[in-house]
């Protein structure tokens, strides 16, 4: 039997995440260049509650026919770069974790956007790997937003600062964010 998008992983599942993103950039009126993309967050915007989960997995699936399964960072960046223009895609940088989560809380409170980062994390499955995550606020905890908010599930959850750095740099310290 083959997964359908209803039935894919919500968690670690990278199209979700990155069409998340995207639409969270449309609703903050940032342009699109992919005409199809705006198309389907328009889509969703204007979708009643009964069909807004089919318009969602739409831009989903426009996303996952762009990128692997388990791109990384830079191939991430570069078809971001040529759907929202290369000059709005960075990285959090910063040469030890001080001055990383310093530009993450900079960055934060500069533009109110989440950013993208990979984090270690266990699976159901038992399977110990990385995935893409949409990070939407860093204090002493830091706060994983859903991935797919066109659902009814909670997949919102909290980590301590201490711990989501070490995920996150075990992962490789891999991130995205949108600059203005």
């Amino acid at each position: 039997m083959t997964a359908s998008p209803s039935t894919d992983p919500k968690t670690g599942n990278l199209g979700i995440t990155v069409g998340t993103w995207l639409f969270i950039l449309h609703s903050y009126g940032h342009t699109l260049a992919d005409a199809t993309l705006a198309a389907a967050c328009e889509k969703i915007e204007a979708a009643d509650p009964d069909s807004v989960d089919q318009a969602g997995m739409e831009l989903v699936a426009l996303v996952q026919e762009s990128l692997a399964v388990d791109a990384d960072a830079a191939a991430i960046s570069a078809w971001l770069g040529t759907v929202i223009g290369s000059a709005h895609i960075g990285s959090i940088e910063g040469s030890d974790r001080a001055a990383r989560t310093a530009h993450i809380r900079s960055y934060q409170f500069q533009s109110s956007l989440p950013l993208l980062t990979s984090v270690l994390n266990r699976f159901p499955d038992g399977v110990v790997k990385s995935h893409w995550v949409m990070v939407e606020r860093v204090t002493q905890t830091v706060t994983c937003m859903d991935p797919y908010p066109w659902d009814d599930l909670d997949e919102e959850y909290t980590l301590p600062l201490a711990e989501f750095m070490v995920r996150w740099e075990l992962a490789g310290c891999e991130s995205i964010v949108f600059r203005a």
